[in-house]
């Protein structure tokens, strides 16, 4: 009778010549244990298992198979340390250093020279499934600990429920409160931005009345025609800012010289900050270029020059640091989720400083410390959302010393181009678009008609479609450009047919037009040129002649 049985469990035997491998597995199966003859390295670690009470080889097998054997044993489970036994004598290498040292690699090894009796083999066999016994036994032990833990854990979790009930519910009025002052005040910014809304269209709607009696007088025609223009192009600024802060801009984000345009606008900054107040420039040598859109970030520097100013009505000064970072770093401990190379941009004043609950609230959209008519709440949330969907941060530091309000801006490019029409610096070139072949892919009747106009007005030849289905259906061999609105109705819109047109016809230009696009990261894959709405003839113009330029049609 055996010394000890495991039952299921089996000795896999590796021989390498004649009978060796049945005449070890007779022996094995007189203990009371299974064996397993494998026929090779790969076999036997086919067979591996927790089901292996021990591995029984010839050293000659396991100088061919030593490999595959020390990967089966390494996948081992934290509990499991299988017994090997090694019939040795193999090569003419007994003794020597080398053979021990690539023998002690295989772990609970135990080394039997030949020729041996079968009484020392069974010996060393149940050794070994006793060895494998106690091993199934700790396994066991570890499954009971950690039934245990997790029973505790449940346990853990009922005791802790009802504080987890109260919290949630604090939480659930916290978020009312916090939801009801929201509400409260988009209301407010409704009311103010409907006021400032009613008064462009005021002016819009009165100037084209008055030239319907004008006509006769040139200069008093274009006197209008001016102010029909800054109504809409002020329009067209206060909705671009409040896209910003909710993320859904286009922003170009070609390279820029984040040095050069800060000086630029030193001068318009001085005046927003007014006589009292000092202006400070600290740019570190070799600025590096960003990833952002100019008009956005001037935008952003005015609201936070205007903000600094508002705390210094005694008159103080006002810091404007730019300098290049590498994240992670010890300076910005308020980022956590960005790493790599970032332009640091911020304005310090030398004011009493922001009240902690203040400072935890200023960025988001619609929060406002002004009295009614003083502010919309937008300027932070400008801020903060430029600098979120250029792929970098925004940050607020304040105490005794004044506020710091700072913005991270990626370093890079990208590959969408964004026709501003308040910054394009193409001229109205010599360059003739004469018969230039236009698909113009636009819903709205009236505009769709005006674009028409405006392009058959430069020389182009304009066939117009109400969708994106349609435009698909069109022979696009027979067109050079296709200029479409981004949001239309159907199975696609704008961008979606700016994707298939790049499949089907590569080298076609596109131009995008919209003043709204829900996912703005749709087009960082498209080759294709935006145009914010409302834009006017001269970007329309410049976003023609550079797609001619680009040498991409036909």
């Amino acid at each position: 009778m055996p010394f000890i049985s495991l039952e299921h469990a089996v000795v896999l035997v590796l021989a390498s010549f004649g009978r060796d491998a049945q005449t070890l597995t007779q022996t094995i199966e007189r203990t009371g244990v299974a064996a397993q003859i494998c026929e090779s390295g790969a076999a036997l670690c086919a067979a591996f298992n927790d089901s292996t009470a021990a591995v029984l080889l010839t050293e000659e097998a396991l100088i061919d198979s030593g490999d595959a054997l020390q990967g089966c044993l390494q996948a081992q489970p934290v509990w499991s340390d299988v017994p090997v036994i090694i019939l040795g004598g193999g090569r003419g290498r007994a003794g020597t250093p080398e053979r021990w040292q690539f023998l002690r690699q295989f772990g609970n090894v135990t080394v039997l020279g030949r020729p041996m009796s079968s009484e020392a083999l069974m010996i060393a066999l149940e050794a070994a499934c006793r060895a494998r016994a106690w091993q199934y036994v700790v396994r066991d032990q570890m499954q009971k600990l950690e039934a245990y833990n997790v029973d505790l854990e449940h346990q853990v979790r009922e005791r802790t429920q009802a504080l987890q009930d109260e919290s949630n519910e604090r939480k659930r009025i916290e978020s009312a409160l916090n939801e009801a002052r929201r509400l409260e005040a988009i209301g407010r910014l409704a009311g103010g931005v409907a006021h400032d809304f009613n008064n462009l269209l005021q002016v819009i709607s009165s100037a084209c009345n008055i030239l319907q009696y004008v006509n006769a007088d040139p200069a008093r025609t274009e006197s209008l025609t001016n102010t029909i223009l800054h109504a809409t192009e002020r329009g067209s600024k206060l909705t671009q800012q409040m896209l910003a802060f909710g993320r859904r801009q286009i922003l170009s984000t070609d390279a820029l010289d984040i040095a050069r345009h800060v000086m630029d606008m030193q001068e318009l900054l001085q005046q927003a900050l007014r006589e009292k107040i000092t202006l400070e420039l600290r740019l570190q040598a070799g600025l590096w270029h960003a990833n952002a859109d100019v008009t956005q970030l001037e935008v952003a520097l005015l609201n936070l020059a205007i903000n600094a100013k508002d705390v210094l009505p005694a008159g103080g000064i006002v810091t404007l640091t730019a300098r290049n970072v590498h994240l992670p770093t010890a300076q910005i401990s308020e980022v956590d989720d960005l790493a790599g190379d970032f332009i640091w941009l911020s304005v310090t004043d030398n004011g009493p400083g922001m009240p902690p609950e203040i400072a935890a609230q200023a960025f988001e959209p619609f929060f406002t410390t002004k009295h009614t008519g003083e502010g919309s709440g937008l300027g932070l949330s400008q801020v903060y959302g430029f600098a979120k969907q250029s792929g970098g941060t925004a940050w607020i530091r304040t105490g005794s010393y004044g506020t710091s309000v700072s913005l991270l801006l990626p370093r890079g490019s990208s590959s969408a181009v964004v026709i501003d029409d308040q910054k394009s610096g193409t001229d109205e070139r010599a360059s003739s678009l004469h018969g230039l072949r236009v698909l113009c892919v636009e819903d709205d009747d009236a505009v769709r008609e005006l674009t028409v106009s405006q392009l058959e007005t430069m020389g182009c030849k304009a066939v117009p479609v109400r969708s994106a289905d349609e435009a698909l259906k069109a022979d696009l061999d027979s067109h050079d450009v296709v200029f479409s609105d981004v949001q239309m109705p159907g199975r696609m819109d704008g961008i979606a047919l700016a994707s298939e047109i790049a499949t089907r016809r590569p080298r076609m230009p596109v131009i995008l037009a919209s003043g709204y696009v829900v996912a703005p990261h749709r087009l960082n894959a498209l080759r294709v040129k935006f145009l914010v709405k409302p834009y006017t003839m001269h970007a329309l113009r410049t976003a023609l002649l550079e797609c001619m330029g680009d040498g991409i049609s036909g």
